[in-house]
């Protein structure tokens, strides 16, 4: 990280929230699903799928969890009466995973069974490492009644190999991304390929969600080398990110699908995802410093 990044970083806290949308703008579909649905027809024009996520997390109370399960259920409806396929990924935090476990299911499953009868699908998506155990064990119990779901792993946990191995020979659908553990860029380059390895190697889905085109090629060759079915395997991004290596990635015949993510809690993500990215934070401070 540059001194600029690393600048920038620390003075997120002080920056305007009217600089953040700004820069945010690219990252997100907007505030409501009538935002998400034009994102999405967007991303249709340009031979791309698309993920809808519904933004929140680490709720404290289940009123909240609730609420946030109508949202999918709509957002799941939404989709469907647009002629889309309806396809969702959920943080479990934001259903009440910390607070109720077993209401978070219960308000999962409501909506994995929406999306079974519009012929969708949700992603369970995999947050902070003390969750990882539970996320699994929902995503199992889901998968177990037949409901159409898949999962995310992180390439830098180290636990992830076994994990991978288990997921691949069930079959179950896997989400690959980087998360976090290993430090250096070589090691969590050689821990995602080593994962990547096992997933396509196995009877499921497997979606390499990276934005690292060094890692875009290599997934390529793997591809190419086990011979995997194109239909078992796509490329993941996130909205406004590198939309020329999205458009390459189409262009060399890859299905990829982008995480379009909307609703009123956009500061709280795209903060993280500026933390995340010091040199997007740096474009915003730099927003801040040079405005009208």
């Amino acid at each position: 990280m540059g001194l600029l990044g690393r600048f920038a970083v620390s003075m997120l806290p002080l920056v305007p929230r009217s600089v953040v949308a700004r820069v945010a703008r690219r990252y997100i579909a907007g505030e409501t699903l009538e935002d998400a649905l034009r994102t999405v027809k967007a991303l249709r024009e340009e031979s791309c799928e698309a993920t809808v996520d519904v933004l929140g997390e680490f709720i404290t109370g289940m009123d909240r969890a609730r609420a946030t399960a109508e949202s999918y259920v709509r957002t799941v409806r939404g989709l469907h009466g647009a002629g889309l396929v309806p396809n969702v990924s959920v943080k479990l935090t934001a259903f009440g995973l910390l607070v109720d476990p077993g209401e978070c299911g219960r308000l999962v499953e409501g909506v994995a069974r929406e999306a079974a009868a519009a012929g969708g699908f949700v992603r369970v998506d995999m947050e902070d490492s003390p969750c990882t155990d539970r996320t699994l064990a929902v995503h199992g119990a889901l998968r177990a009644k037949g409901l159409p779901v898949g999962v995310v792993v992180q390439a830098r946990l180290r636990r992830t190999p076994a994990d991978a191995a288990r997921l691949a020979a069930e079959g179950a659908s896997v989400r690959l991304c980087k998360g976090i553990a290993h430090t250096g860029r070589a090691a969590i380059r050689a821990a995602f390929l080593e994962v990547l390895e096992i997933l396509l190697r196995g009877k499921g889905r497997v979606a390499v969600a990276t934005h690292d085109e060094h890692l875009v090629t290599r997934a390529e060759e793997a591809l190419r080398r086990l011979s995997v079915p194109r239909e078992r395997c796509e490329f993941q991004m996130l909205l406004g990110v590198l939309p020329d290596l999205r458009r390459a990635i189409v262009r060399r015949g890859h299905r990829l699908r982008v995480y379009v993510p909307y609703g009123t809690e956009w500061y709280a993500y795209s903060t993280r995802r500026l933390r995340e990215n010091p040199e997007v934070a740096g474009h915003v401070l730099r927003a801040m410093l040079f405005r009208g």
